[in-house]
């Protein structure tokens, strides 16, 4: 049979289209399909973002034990995104097959992904810590949030959100400290939005402090403190940029507050 032009080009089309999106049909559903030819994996920057160096530690790790799996995997990776939310976006676009993120970040999106779990000896264990920055405008405030985050309702406020508790024996907040006036700046994690916008309306309704959180990757906020940008405390997803600011003066400690767990997210088609 002999097909007319214009349905000959809708053919074409038709086959191209299918090309185009042939990825779609490599969706992983085990991790070690992230090695299949033809998956496209998205993490995020691993300069900036702590996500990103954990997931690449991971594939060191199945490099030490599987050399072939590891190098398919790695050759999978497509982008390099500026923070976990910009993965989880590009999972449920359909514009790549599957992402590393955060267990926390992957049941916020319900069942519209699917959850690929990383071989327990493969995955490192996502620490966040909370550091008081030197220079503070309200350096007694700054501690006083440090204290609830650390309380017992502050722990409780994390792990309803995903994340496992990093306080062995929390205690009921007591807000007795002096707090002198104003209110308090907050740089954080992308993935702690949530739990912070809670944790600071909470705050508030405990001690009248007004705070005004801004996330972004955990390296860009580092950055901006760096730069000399006005803030009170940073909330980082990895101790490394906590030592970083410590190093260079820019805070004197930190509390490990929360953990998290790293998985592979792919969407539901």
């Amino acid at each position: 049979m002999v097909l007319k032009p214009v349905y000959a080009l809708s053919l074409i089309l038709l086959v191209t289209a299918g090309c185009l999106e042939g990825h779609t049909s490599s969706q992983p559903r085990s991790f070690s399909d992230l090695g299949d030819a033809g998956v496209r994996i998205a993490v995020c920057d691993p300069g900036h973002c702590p996500a990103g160096r954990y997931a690449y530690a991971v594939l060191t790790n199945i490099e030490s034990m599987d050399p072939d799996l590891g190098v398919r995997i790695r050759q999978n990776i497509a982008t390099n995104d500026p923070d976990v939310r910009a993965v989880l976006d590009k999972v449920l676009t359909g514009e790549v097959d599957a992402g590393f993120v955060y267990i926390t970040d992957a049941e916020l999106e319900g069942d519209r992904v699917s959850v690929i779990e990383i071989p327990t000896e493969l995955a490192p264990l996502p620490q966040y810590g909370i550091a008081a920055v030197k220079g503070s405008s309200n350096p007694d405030a700054a501690a006083l949030f440090i204290d609830f985050v650390l309380s017992e309702e502050g722990q409780s406020i994390l792990v309803k959100h995903g994340f496992l508790p990093a306080v062995e024996d929390p205690q009921p907040f007591t807000p007795e400290r002096s707090h002198g006036g104003g209110g308090l700046t907050i740089y954080a994690a992308a993935s702690l939005t949530d739990v912070f916008r809670e944790m600071a309306e909470r705050f508030e309704e405990e001690t009248g402090i007004k705070s005004d959180v801004s996330f972004g990757s955990s390296g860009i906020m580092r950055q901006k403190i760096e730069a000399g940008a006005p803030a009170d405390l940073y909330a980082s997803a990895s101790i490394k940029h906590i030592d970083t600011l410590i190093t260079e003066g820019f805070a004197d400690g930190y509390e490990v507050f929360a953990r998290n767990r790293l998985v592979v997210v792919t969407g539901r088609r």
